[in-house]
């Protein structure tokens, strides 16, 4: 049993910075040795029962054992921190370590909303083919002094709501095509947004359209990125694996993608509050709801840029508690 004291030391540090600082401050190499570990130390405690019943290392391996078996079975609130180090921590690391899909997927959806705000201004007839009709003839029934009336605020902003959910599912599950079909699918999107915006611009609305959408939409767009981000993520690995294989390199680049998509879901959700509550009133100003969307786009780049940095800088822990001297080594070995 003496050589199995090595990774019982090992196993007991990591135990140890666990209980001292919380699991959820464990680095992703403790958390899968602690699995690999454990699965050995329990192995071995079978094995001494059977050989060493009273035996000083018996009665180690037992504690060492039920801690780490206390540990890794935790109860539901540990499952809450665990949710917890993924929105705080796992999902704005993943994000900043993302930058360039992030960057690829913001550049795609900006040409495409520059493609479509010049190509109205240009041809006023293409808004026909690519501004909904719904959204489309407001201003010529619009009551004077109210030009975006309530029920024409929750139209446009729930339709755009709806819409930009539905691009990033697209985004995301069109990945698997190299990322093809997430560049179109950004392209696209970012070509009806810049139609929508060049049509209310010729109308003279661009100030009143934008405080419509902007209080939501900053944290749609941003959700958005995400969900190209994730798509690309998903695709690129099968274009250029580096030294991996292309299977490794697509679930090692799969695992990325599924953390960009969980953290696209609560901007998502925040922002289908905000149009619920805050897009259609009519009490709050235009410069008001501009404000809104300076906040929110604020606390969102925050997020992405401060979140989890403590405990990614977090030092590795090495305390250990030493096991017991003198337990032999007759034992057979155990896998």
């Amino acid at each position: 049993m003496a050589r199995r004291q090595e990774a019982w030391q090992e196993l007991a540090g990591i135990l140890a910075a666990a209980e001292r600082r919380g699991p959820r401050r464990l680095s992703l190499e403790q958390v899968e040795r602690l699995g690999l570990l454990y699965r050995r130390a329990a192995s071995d405690l079978a094995y001494a029962r059977t050989y060493f019943p009273n035996g000083q290392a018996t009665a180690y391996l037992n504690q060492l054992v039920s801690r780490a078996h206390n540990l890794i079975y935790a109860e539901e609130p540990q499952r809450l921190r665990s949710l917890w180090r993924l929105f705080a921590h796992t999902v704005p690391a993943t994000v900043r370590g993302a930058w360039r899909p992030l960057l690829l997927s913001a550049v795609l959806m900006g040409l495409g909303g520059l493609v479509g705000f010049f190509a109205i201004l240009s041809d006023p007839n293409l808004a026909e083919a690519l501004v909904p009709p719904e959204l489309r003839h407001h201003e010529a029934t619009a009551p004077d002094g109210d030009i975006f009336p309530v029920q024409f605020r929750s139209l446009i902003g729930t339709a755009i709501l709806i819409n930009n959910v539905r691009v990033g599912v697209m985004a995301f599950g069109l990945g698997i095509t190299l990322g093809v079909g997430t560049a179109l699918v950004l392209l696209y999107n970012g070509l009806i947004v810049g139609a929508l915006a060049a049509h209310y611009f010729r109308a003279g609305l661009s100030f009143s359209f934008w405080a419509l959408i902007l209080p939501h939409g900053v944290l749609e767009l941003m959700a958005l990125f995400l969900a190209g981000a994730a798509g690309f993520c998903l695709g690129w690995p099968l274009v250029a694996p580096g030294r991996l294989t292309r299977g490794a390199a697509f679930r090692s680049g799969a695992r990325r993608a599924g953390i960009l998509i969980l953290g696209s879901l609560p901007l998502f959700m925040v922002a289908a509050a905000i149009e619920g509550f805050i897009t259609p009133m009519g009490s709050l100003s235009e410069w008001g709801k501009y404000g809104v969307a300076l906040v929110t786009g604020a606390l969102g780049v925050a997020y992405w840029a401060l979140g989890g940095r403590r405990a990614a800088g977090a030092p590795a822990d090495t305390d250990a508690q030493a096991p017991p001297a003198g337990t032999g080594s007759t034992a057979a070995p155990v896998p």
